[in-house]
C-alpha cells in the first residue's frame, strides 16, 4: 500500500510539473509545435476544425443507403468473375452456388506444398466467425475469410476491408446465416467430407 501511494504521488508531481512548464511557455514554440495552455506541449487528439467541417459536409451530401441495397451489391460481387481483379474466370459463386457448396475440394498451395481444402457451404457459416482458419489457425473474420478466398482461389487482390465493396460482400455472406445462432469457432459445414482435405 505504501509503495502504491508513493508511485501515485510521484506521477502527480510529474504531471503538475509538466503542466507548470507548459503554462510558463505560454505561446512559445517547441520543436516546431505551438505550446499552449493545458495541452502541455502535446498535439490535440482531435481533428482540426476544417477537417471536421469537410466530413460533416460530405456526410450531409451522401445519399442514404439501405441494407437491401448493400445485400444486392454484395450478391453481385459474389457472382462477379472479376472480383479482386482476378483473371481466373471464376467467382465466389463458382464454389458456393447460391451460397451453398459445389462439393469436393479446391486445390491450394501453402509454403510450396500442394493441399486440398474441402469446400464448405456458406449457409450458416458466418455465424461461426470469428474463428481460427487455415493451416496456421489464425483467427479471422468473415471479411478476412472473403479476402483469403479472393487471394487463394480467385488469384486476385484482397479488398480494402473498409471499402464499400468489402462491406457489401461481407453483408451478403452474413445474410446467408440469417436466423442462425452465433457459435464462434464452430467447424465449417461440409455437405460431404473429402478424404485428405483440410
Amino acid at each position: 500500500m505504501k509503495i502504491r501511494t508513493m508511485v501515485v504521488a510521484s506521477v502527480m508531481t510529474l504531471s503538475f510539473a509538466g503542466y507548470g512548464v507548459a503554462q510558463e511557455m505560454g505561446g512559445q514554440k517547441m520543436g516546431g509545435q505551438e505550446m499552449g495552455g493545458k495541452m502541455g506541449g502535446m498535439m490535440s487528439p482531435l481533428m482540426p476544425a476544417e477537417k471536421v467541417e469537410a466530413m460533416n459536409k460530405m456526410m450531409m451530401e451522401m445519399k442514404p443507403d439501405t441494407l437491401e441495397a448493400s445485400l444486392q451489391r454484395g450478391e453481385m460481387l459474389f457472382k462477379d468473375s472479376t472480383l479482386g481483379n482476378n483473371s481466373t474466370g471464376t467467382s465466389c459463386a463458382t464454389c458456393h452456388p447460391k451460397g451453398g457448396s459445389s462439393g469436393g475440394a479446391a486445390d491450394m498451395e501453402w509454403k510450396g506444398q500442394a493441399m486440398k481444402v474441402a469446400i464448405p457451404t456458406l449457409v450458416g457459416a458466418a455465424a461461426s466467425f470469428p474463428k481460427p482458419v487455415g493451416p496456421m489457425k489464425v483467427t479471422s473474420t468473415v471479411g478476412g475469410q472473403n479476402n483469403m478466398c479472393i487471394m487463394t482461389f480467385l488469384k486476385g487482390t484482397p479488398l480494402d476491408l473498409n471499402s464499400q465493396e468489402a462491406v457489401d460482400l461481407e453483408a451478403y455472406v452474413y445474410s446467408l446465416s440469417t436466423g442462425k445462432k452465433i457459435d464462434m469457432g464452430a467447424k465449417k459445414i461440409l455437405l460431404k467430407p473429402v478424404p485428405g482435405s483440410m
